[in-house]
């Protein structure tokens, strides 16, 4: 879906009459005040101190339609920051820094000229270094496109920084202003944007008081300076993405510094809130894209670092879910639906065995210590996991659950077994993209199998495995509200059609990955096959003539073969194709 910055004028008589939007304006006060008072606490983190941009954003690209009392709130920030003391500059890379050392305790930084002796405070040279590395991390290594010059605002041509507490305000790490409207970036040479912004940003002039005080002025400068790249492609890029893309620049730019795992728990303790949550929409949950940044760790995992950059590229003209997926489908073989299915997966099992893959993250371990040391995963029936024993369960998400599924979000359940079984899920609508996968699993093996078209998941080889997880996933794109998606799940008797087929065992599928023909070895005759993709849509099937499969015309992706007897499937297997 394209989209358009789009602004409705009425003329009349010369004169340019924008209506009020009171809903917008109240919501931007409300979360400004919010964002004040969660950084006044005594539990504050990190996220809580950087809350202010996106709310600046908001307002200067609507400030024609706020009310008088927004523009009074927000008013002060669009002019730059001046100094009550002696105002001095400094430059380095693509940036010029102003600052004091003889002006209030507020705004000015320590003098201190020692390491290297300069003529610059320590401070200053310090931060001028991290953002530096930021140009060349940003701009030469990943190929962003650099900001848009604000011509001769602030002295010169170069991106400015304001160095003052004072500027900053009560309990905020940094700010990024969009100030004027470019258009068309001239710094980008490929793209043509539409709705490109310069800014200027401000950091503090100290951050004691703020944990770790190199750790803070690190993750702000990469957490600001990408937003303030963000707007040189579009200041309407969905703010959900920029946070994410934002907090994703902290664990890029400064790996090990772990400051960005305080936001871990929102994925891991409410994975039924959507990926693509915005502030506002579910004021409880504000501040869930944070944790979000996951997402674009999982996916440049599993992709590289340069589709950050792609995305970016798409949102000039696409929202951002649209990007993602057009981006995945174009280029990386796969979609957003299938990225989210195994980040979903991903997040469960926590691995990082590559024979695992794709379902691993490269610093597993340490997510899932932060984890288990935060009150661990949430699964929905963590109290009471089912547990079945020939008796019929039955489970409903508004009445035994949160009645919290959301968009782009998951369901988690824990089931034990003493005997087979059959769980389904309804309702099931070929139209949705909701629906049910299950995880069979030993200490050192996983089998994931799809619903079938009644939305059941038929289970023969229970004794093979120590422990099962289903997981209900929402991966549905297209939906603009936070209703949460009713549904039931229903244990039962494994099916009869089902119970007598031949072993797993005796059936083997090779090589996987596979890259022209697999080869199927089995002591019964099977008829047929299916294979499918992580959504459960069906890519290829037919009649098992001979042992082997010709996949030479599938594309490069995770996919599960069925393969089936003359009493229904009689092997469901993960297969890797790789041509």
């Amino acid at each position: 879906m394209k989209k358009f910055l789009t602004i409705s004028v009425i003329l009349f008589m010369s004169i340019s009459i924008f209506a009020q939007n009171v809903e917008l304006s109240n919501k931007l006060i409300e979360q400004y005040k919010a964002g004040q008072l969660k950084a006044s606490q005594k539990s504050a983190n990190i996220h809580d101190y950087l809350w202010l941009t996106p709310i600046l954003t908001e307002a200067v690209i609507n400030w024609d339609v706020l009310t008088d009392d927004a523009k009074n709130l927000f008013k002060d920030y669009r002019n730059r920051p001046t100094f009550t003391g002696t105002e001095e500059t400094a430059t380095m890379s693509n940036f010029l820094f102003h600052y004091t050392t003889d002006g209030p305790v507020g705004e000015s930084v320590d003098p201190t000229d020692v390491n290297p002796s300069n003529g610059t405070p320590d401070y200053v040279d310090n931060m001028m270094s991290k953002f530096s590395d930021m140009y060349v991390l940003y701009h030469t290594t990943t190929g962003l496109t650099v900001p848009p010059s604000d011509g001769t605002n602030g002295g010169s041509g170069l991106y400015d920084i304001y160095i003052s507490g004072d500027a900053a305000g009560d309990g905020v790490y940094g700010w990024v202003m969009a100030e004027d409207e470019i258009g068309d970036n001239p710094n980008s040479t490929t793209l043509t944007e539409v709705d490109a912004y310069s800014s200027f940003m401000v950091m503090r002039n100290n951050y004691e008081g703020f944990g770790d005080e190199n750790v803070a002025m690190s993750v702000t400068s990469a957490h600001e300076y990408m937003h303030a790249t963000q707007n040189g492609y579009a200041v309407s890029m969905d703010s959900w993405f920029k946070e994410i893309g934002a907090t994703w620049g902290e664990e890029f730019a400064y790996p090990g510094y772990d400051d960005n795992f305080q936001y871990l728990m929102g994925i891991f303790g409410k994975p039924d809130v959507a990926l693509n949550l915005e502030d506002g929409e579910a004021p409880e949950h504000d501040g869930h894209w944070y944790s979000s940044f996951l997402f674009a760790q999982y996916m440049t995992e599993q992709t590289d670092n340069s589709i950050m950059k792609s995305i970016y590229e798409r949102c000039i003209i696409q929202y951002a879910v649209d990007a993602i997926d057009t981006e995945l489908s174009e280029n990386w073989e796969s979609s957003l639906n299938e990225m989210f299915l195994q980040f979903a997966i991903a997040n469960v099992l926590l691995t990082d065995d590559n024979n695992f893959a794709p379902f691993t993250y490269n610093r597993a371990t340490d997510y899932e210590t932060y984890v288990n040391n935060n009150g661990g995963f949430a699964f929905e029936n963590l109290n009471t996991p089912f547990n079945y024993t020939g008796t019929d369960i039955t489970w409903n998400s508004q009445t035994d659950g949160n009645d919290r599924l959301m968009r782009l979000s998951a369901d988690y359940f824990i089931l034990v077994a003493d005997e087979n079984f059959k769980i389904t899920f309804s309702p099931t609508d070929a139209t949705d993209e909701t629906g049910l996968i299950l995880i069979k699993a030993t200490a050192t093996s996983i089998q994931i199998v799809v619903m079938d078209d009644n939305g059941s998941i038929n289970v023969t080889d229970q004794a093979n495995w120590d422990l099962f997880v289903s997981i209900v996933i929402r991966a549905d794109k297209g939906i603009d509200n936070v209703d949460p998606y009713d549904y039931n799940l229903t244990i039962t008797a494994a099916s009869p059609a089902s119970i007598g087929n031949i072993s797993e065992s005796n059936i083997n599928i090779f090589p996987n990955p596979a890259n022209e023909f697999i080869s199927i070895n089995s002591t019964t005759e099977l008829q047929s096959f299916e294979i499918v993709d992580l959504t459960g849509k069906v890519v290829f099937s037919d009649y098992l003539t001979n042992s082997q499969i010709n996949v030479n015309n599938i594309e490069n992706g995770v996919y599960f073969i069925k393969l089936y007897d003359n009493k229904g499937v009689a092997k469901t297997e993960k297969l890797i194709i790789a041509n």
